[in-house]
């Protein structure tokens, strides 16, 4: 396997976290937030121990995975800011815009003929950088179509509101993540003003088109009902790959139920088996801090013009 660079393969790097995330987080429940793990972790079990020992011989000294390992195997504060990171245009058809360093969450947009296709619309405060993100990459936000939303969190959903009633943009949100961006029973006098409206409801096996672009929906529940992976095309000089992105990746194991862990688990290989069968190649992330998003970056600036496809670029 390649020193994953931006164009590397999404079932290792899901497979290593799948053991980590039940083994530390299933006998909690609710459990504390994760930043409190270092005063407050429960002992390791024979099963759990064998489990992180698993996913550190699956990592085999790979910085990435093994950062990957430490992040899910070890108590660790995932709030502390990440580096800063710049838009990007990563393929043809594809731009990085960062939305916060605080926990690196990222918007990813697909550029087709008749419009743009966002993954996701940034933290709450963050819409005006995510709007001069796109602008600085020479993107319209105008011309957002559909905000696709890998799962119902404030940090993943808070700009789609704007895109709604400024440009008209179709939101799509996973089976029953609705309820949780607008609950049926919110708290009286709480705000819903910023929340998306309900357009779309992404199911598996219905998936969205604009112009030449289809991107493939699979219902990954277990971080929230809803959580979502997306599968679609991207272009490198004129190359297709197949990217995927796991939507619904745990970074607060404490408070997921057991419950959820196993779904969680279990959704992991479905997408696995998904990622497979449409062969993908090509890993994004909503959340830079799982991937080195950063790193691969400063890599892909650093592509010599000759190299035929992202592929090509080794760190």
């Amino acid at each position: 396997m390649s020193k994953m660079t931006i164009a590397c393969v999404v079932p290792c790097l899901v497979l290593c976290g799948a053991p980590l995330a039940f083994a530390q987080g299933a006998e909690r429940g609710g459990g504390p937030p994760r930043e409190t793990l270092t005063a407050s972790r429960l002992p390791d079990t024979p099963q759990s121990s064998a489990h992180i020992a698993a996913a550190k011989k699956l990592a085999n000294g790979d910085p990435l995975l093994t950062k990957t390992w430490t992040f899910f195997c070890t108590p660790t504060n995932y709030n502390t800011p990440g580096p800063e990171v710049e838009p990007m245009k990563v393929f043809d058809n594809l731009y990085e815009i960062p939305s916060s360093t605080r926990q690196q969450t990222t918007v990813w947009a697909i550029t087709t003929r008749d419009g743009i296709i966002l993954i996701d619309s940034g933290e709450q405060g963050r819409t005006e950088a995510v709007v001069a993100g796109m602008q600085r990459v020479g993107l319209d936000p105008a011309q957002v179509k559909y905000i696709l939303l890998g799962h119902g969190h404030g940090d993943h959903f808070s700009g789609a509101r704007y895109f709604q009633d400024k440009y008209g943009t179709k939101v799509g949100v996973g089976p029953g993540d609705w309820d949780l961006i607008n609950p049926p029973a919110a708290p009286a006098g709480q705000d819903q003003s910023s929340r998306p409206k309900q357009d779309l409801m992404l199911e598996e096996g219905k998936s969205i088109t604009l112009c030449e672009q289809t991107v493939q929906v699979i219902h990954i529940p277990g971080h929230t009902p809803g959580s979502l992976a997306f599968v679609f095309t991207v272009m490198d000089n004129g190359r297709g790959h197949t990217a995927g992105i796991f939507g619904g990746t745990i970074l607060d194991q404490g408070r997921i139920t057991t419950e959820g862990l196993n779904q969680y688990v279990q959704s992991i290989k479905h997408y696995l088996e998904y990622a497979r069968k449409m062969n993908v190649d090509v890993e994004i992330q909503n959340h830079a801090l799982f991937d080195d998003l950063p790193g691969r970056l400063a890599q892909l600036k650093m592509r010599k013009p000759r190299a035929e496809s992202v592929s090509d670029v080794d760190g």
